[in-house]
């Protein structure tokens, strides 16, 4: 089960499952970007805070001041406490933002790849994806291999991946081994720092090659990308309101308490996402 944006979504659950609200719609956490740091490896807060007096709601989490990207969007009317914080932070566009880039490679310095890390490493900038266990192989290396891929996927630098089978015959057992691609991340690093990986020597993260540009756009070049994902978060909200009320009226609810509350949460919800969106709409017949 994917992890809910914010505990509204979770009591959701308790009164519609999601079977009920039509395309799966309930939200899903916005994949965090690697988060990295600049050649000063500044330190990166823990949390967000107000450290320029912006609402917390619009501070990046990865250098706690406010973030042009939700800035452009929600501006003044930012919703505050700590449940909009939570489901305005998701649509913030870290997947393609360079201040999420420069966190990520930051954390790394910390980062220790042994021989099985560097091997996924290199066998996956070698191909599109790369499978990390094999037919024949120990168990004892297999569980080698999945640790390691573990590891660089907690550390931003790969992602797994589904592999298309290459027979029917063949198909269902290559499908259930476990298969790993570089994310843009990974890529840079590979760029970056495979000198060291392809030498076996220890990886200085301090020094990466010259001329290899972190991947991503700056926050204040990701206004339309924002604006995209806040236009799904309204049909998204929408969707779970209707599903919600349909639910009720089929089998009405043990707790209307609980049920006034979800209401009342995707209603303010949706007409936030709604008040910043009208403007930016393309006015007709003027």
């Amino acid at each position: 089960m994917q992890p809910y944006c914010c505990v509204w979504c979770q009591r959701l659950q308790r009164i519609v499952p999601r079977a009920a609200v039509k395309g799966g719609l309930m939200h899903q956490i916005v994949p965090k970007a690697p988060d990295v740091a600049d050649l000063s490896h500044h330190l990166v807060p823990e949390a967000p805070s107000l450290r320029d007096g912006a609402p917390s709601t619009l501070a990046c989490r990865h250098t706690g001041f406010t973030c042009p990207a939700l800035e452009a969007i929600f501006g003044a009317l930012a919703p505050s406490g700590e449940e909009a914080r939570a489901w305005v932070q998701n649509l913030a566009p870290c997947s393609k933002c360079r201040v999420a880039s420069q966190s990520g490679r930051d954390k790394l310095r910390h980062l220790r790849l042994g021989q099985r890390e560097r091997e996924i490493l290199l066998g996956a900038a070698a191909s599109d994806a790369f499978t990390v266990t094999e037919p024949g192989m120990s168990r004892s290396l297999s569980a080698a291999r999945r640790r390691a891929a573990l590891s660089l996927g907690k550390a931003g630098l790969v992602v797994s991946v589904a592999k298309a089978p290459a027979s029917e015959k063949t198909g269902p057992r290559v499908a259930s081994r476990a298969t790993v691609a570089l994310t843009e991340l990974g890529q840079y690093v590979m760029a970056a720092y495979g000198r060291y990986l392809e030498t076996g020597k220890p990886v200085r993260w301090t020094r990466p090659a010259r001329g290899v540009v972190l991947p991503g756009l700056e926050p204040a070049g990701l206004g339309d990308e924002t604006l995209a994902r806040t236009e799904t978060a309204l049909r998204d909200t929408l969707g779970e309101l209707k599903g919600v009320l349909i639910a009720a009226i089929a089998r009405p609810h043990t707790d209307p308490g609980l049920l006034d509350s979800v209401t009342r949460h995707l209603e303010r919800k949706a007409t936030v996402l709604k008040s910043v969106l009208e403007p930016r709409r393309p006015r007709s017949g003027v």
